[in-house]
């Protein structure tokens, strides 16, 4: 059987699993590779949380017991996975073994500020605003991260976490980063306040202004990835959370989602706003199937 054949028939069978079936197997994989960060983000709750970093060896263990119970679709984080190392292995080096092993998708998320590999399917590049805002939450000028991408060949798109610093920065950051980065558009997730409320938390008046931005500015032709109808899924608290078929992979643990796995008190403030999408193109709703579709 041809290799274009295999990938055919694991694509209608991910397919069907997910759309279909519900069948609550893993279907994918965030790998964390490492926890160490060469920032210090006031947003960020799990950055240089731990030293542990994952050897090449447990690498190839993890993504072949995955592949065994099904997962076809990897997402390598951190930290920032691109200070991954293991003697001469680098993060590319994942990305080809998991394509060898039948992955059929790879996303890296990253904050951009390292040289970036063409090797994955898709990047996801972490960007919370623009000039001081940037800079406040972020810690570097943003022109460190403009740098790398302007060049970037790779499928990439840009997360944007919403939170009491930036949400009234929707709108210019979005008319800048169109221009700067345009890519395949950006993403807006949510603060989620995985230690309690905080100060960086939004207000359910504050999220429904974002919200309201972000509609105004996706019927003006913004390239905002997130559906409509996630979007008032994530106003309603709608998530059906946590992902049953989502897994996170820690040198520490695997759990179920995320890293609090199941905890009441944080999903239903989980601004994770993939999930809400998922959520919602299970349910067959052709904004969401088109922003899934979109990103892989």
């Amino acid at each position: 059987m041809s290799t274009l054949v295999q990938r055919s028939l694991a694509y209608i069978k991910v397919g069907l699993d997910f759309f279909i079936l519900h069948s609550g197997r893993p279907n994918i994989l965030g790998l964390v590779t490492n926890d160490t960060c060469n920032l210090h983000c006031i947003d960020c709750r799990v950055a240089n949380v731990s030293n542990e970093t994952m050897n090449m060896k447990q690498v190839e263990s993890i993504l072949d017991r995955y592949r065994a119970k099904g997962v076809r679709m990897l997402y390598l984080t951190g930290g920032e996975p691109y200070l991954w190392r293991d003697g001469r292995h680098r993060l590319p080096d994942i990305v080809r073994l998991a394509h060898d092993k039948g992955y059929l998708r790879v996303h890296v998320y990253t904050n951009g500020t390292l040289p970036l590999s063409n090797a994955p399917d898709f990047t996801w590049i972490s960007v919370d605003g623009i000039g001081s805002t940037f800079e406040k939450i972020r810690g570097i000028p943003l022109e460190r991260v403009l740098r790398n991408a302007r060049g970037f060949e790779g499928r990439y798109a840009i997360i944007f976490t919403i939170n009491t610093v930036n949400y009234e920065t929707i709108r210019e950051s979005l008319a800048c980063l169109a221009d700067e980065l345009p890519g395949t558009g950006t993403m807006f997730f949510f603060h989620t306040p995985y230690y309690g409320i905080d100060e960086l938390y939004l207000s359910q008046a504050q999220r429904e202004n974002a919200v309201d931005t972000l509609l105004a500015c996706k019927k003006d032709g913004f390239p905002v990835l997130n559906s409509r109808t996630a979007l008032s899924a994530y106003l309603s608290g709608n998530a059906k959370t946590p992902l049953c078929d989502s897994w996170i992979v820690h040198a520490t643990g695997e759990y179920r989602c995320c890293r609090v796995e199941g905890d009441p008190d944080i999903c239903k403030d989980c601004g994770y706003s993939s999930g809400y999408e998922i959520a919602q193109a299970r349910r067959w709703r052709p904004g969401a199937i088109r922003t899934l579709l979109r990103t892989h």
